[in-house]
């Protein structure tokens, strides 16, 4: 029983020790934390639910140039009772600084999304009638974790041409 005791204890330091070093060796990178509340906050508009896209907003969330957070999940509501076999494919990601420090507060993200559905029978592609959606995402770092507080659509999904048309 003891030496049980012994091999399950040893197996649980290695296990720790090895989970500390990975740490260490390989931090999480800023920009894979962003990718993935993008990757969720996509995955939740497709699961149609306005309570999950939510949780990925800041208080003070706003679409540029056209609503604000509270006008936006009731927009999504609204759209999300009417459409049907909602998918979202995130086709680019495109970080405006490729390595973030740990240290910031404050990112930019590019992306070229393609949003299908049927509404009443009729499929549709894109909100902009382009084939595919393309936009910066403004996150906030809040309590440590990213948070989408802006989103601008844009008319380019040239990185160089967004990044510019947003310094404007």
């Amino acid at each position: 029983m003891v030496s049980k005791i012994k091999t399950i204890l040893v197996i649980l330091v290695v296990a720790v020790s090895v989970w500390l070093v990975s740490i260490v060796l390989f931090p999480i990178n800023e920009n894979d934390r962003i990718e993935k509340v993008v990757r969720q906050a996509a995955a939740a508009f497709e699961a149609k639910s306005s309570k999950e896209v939510a949780s990925f907003l800041t208080k003070d969330f706003k679409v540029e140039k056209f609503a604000d957070r509270e006008t936006t999940l009731n927009y999504l509501k609204a759209f999300f009772f009417k459409v049907r076999d909602v998918k979202v494919n995130i086709k680019y990601l495109k970080h405006e600084i490729d390595r973030l420090p740990a240290t910031a507060s404050e990112a930019r993200v590019l992306g070229v999304v393609v949003i299908t559905g049927n509404v009443d029978g009729q499929k549709f592609q894109a909100f902009s009638g382009q084939g595919a959606d393309t936009g910066v995402l403004t996150l906030r770092k809040v309590e440590g974790s990213w948070l989408i507080s802006a989103a601008h659509p844009l008319d380019t999904a040239d990185p160089e041409k967004a990044f510019q048309q947003l310094a404007k």
